[in-house]
């Protein structure tokens, strides 16, 4: 009797197990179910196997499309991307496409770990949106695919001013002063004036910071050089001049750079200090031109702190 039962009970247990298919139309079709009642696993295992087979060409256009979307409803927006990019280069007329090119916009963007990392995503994102923008000009999404690429753009800014604020860091205001002049060539749709100007005008400012560190190195070597010229050997002493003289050629582009500059960035802090009296940045530009030196790091904006997910789900 216990033998019979615990036989009927695996029987009833097998029945109910749900039959994996073996073609490629059954994954298929199981698939596309599963991605309907919004199980968005099942939807991956089947459409994964599927497209591994054999399908008819309007089957794989809508396998692949599914597939990606359930990536991306899962929020694995690495496979997510993936998948959106095989789609687009296999059907860029598809009437699919315009999503697609949409939502692989919006992975990068969620791939995007912030201003001190590696900005390939950002990349990726902006040049995304700005195709989605090219080619539907219509969709009703352009408005939120141009608020996204500024979002985008903003990280990349904010990037180049992390870069900057590590020279300023390490006294390498030259170096800096290229970094910001950058972002206000490139994005000064999306930094404050104030904020960035007072960073350029106090990177001009304290490049004297820089020159007198940098002659005072080549101070030290035109002493050991002009040592050599005690030297008994006739070759060594005309080596040892003729560094004497690029040596010192070097000390006066530095003064040359430093006044240079200094006069350059006074002239940006007053402006700032002027037009924006009551920002922090015209406050602290005021007391850099009163003396104070001011070189304190500026910290860095992320406008995607935390994943945008929650924030964009339902504009999709």
């Amino acid at each position: 009797m216990g033998r019979n039962l615990i036989f009927v009970l695996m029987i009833l247990f097998f029945a109910s197990c749900e039959r994996i298919p073996k073609t490629a139309q059954g994954l298929y079709q199981k698939g596309i179910e599963a991605s309907q009642k919004k199980d968005y696993g099942k939807a991956i295992d089947y459409l994964e196997k599927a497209l591994e087979k054999e399908l008819s060409a309007k089957e794989k256009e809508i396998a692949l499309i599914t597939l990606a979307n359930a990536y991306f409803n899962e929020k694995d927006f690495e496979n997510a991307a993936l998948k959106y990019e095989e789609f687009l280069t296999l059907y860029p007329a598809s009437p699919f496409a315009k999503d697609a090119l949409f939502r692989l916009g919006v992975s990068y963007l969620n791939l995007i770990k912030g201003p001190e990392w590696d900005q390939t995503f950002t990349k990726k994102a902006i040049d995304s949106f700005d195709v989605f923008i090219m080619r539907f000009p219509d969709d009703k999404r352009v408005e939120k695919a141009r608020l996204y690429k500024k979002m985008a753009k903003k990280i990349l800014a904010e990037h180049e001013i992390y870069i900057a604020g590590t020279y300023d860091m390490l006294r390498k205001f030259t170096a800096s002063i290229d970094r910001y002049e950058k972002v206000k060539e490139e994005f000064p749709d999306v930094e404050p004036a104030d904020r960035l100007n007072y960073l350029l005008g106090r990177a001009y400012f304290f490049t004297k910071l820089e020159a007198e560190n940098e002659i005072e190195k080549l101070t030290e070597k035109l002493e050991a050089e002009r040592e050599r010229l005690k030297s008994k050997d006739e070759e060594e002493r005309k080596v040892a001049l003729n560094r004497i003289k690029l040596i010192n050629k070097d000390i006066k582009k530095w003064q040359e750079i430093s006044q240079k500059n200094f006069l350059k960035g006074k002239k940006i802090l007053e402006e700032v200090a002027k037009n924006y009296p009551q920002s922090p940045y015209g406050k602290k530009a005021k007391l850099i031109l009163k003396g104070e030196k001011i070189l304190d790091v500026e910290p860095v904006e992320n406008p995607i702190k935390h994943s945008i997910w929650w924030k964009i789900k339902n504009t999709l």
